[in-house]
């Protein structure tokens, strides 16, 4: 299991090495290529899906790149934001 490494940047990448999912597809990965399929895994997981039963290896890809698990994070924390104020009249606000 992944361990965090408080301060020794050394020993945080030997085990960032030994234990990074070795799943090719996800290595070839450029989260620019597949925006959209990001955006449907967001919107999948704001609507109440485990992200674990629908790509599991996205989501152990995930515990080693923190931009990427950072910038899915803030996508379904908006998507869950549009969601629950679906009904707000926003014009009240002028």
């Amino acid at each position: 299991m992944h361990e965090q490494h408080n301060g020794d940047p050394m020993q945080r990448l030997f085990d960032f090495v030994a234990n990074a999912p070795a799943d090719e597809s996800l290595i070839k990965m450029d989260c620019n290529d597949c925006c959209e399929k990001i955006t449907q895994l967001a919107e999948q997981v704001a609507n109440g899906a485990d992200l674990n039963e629908i790509w599991p290896e996205m989501q152990k890809f995930m515990r080693y790149w923190d931009d990427c698990r950072e910038e899915f994070e803030a996508l379904v924390a908006v998507l869950q934001a549009e969601k629950a104020l679906g009904g707000f009249d926003f014009s009240a606000l002028e």
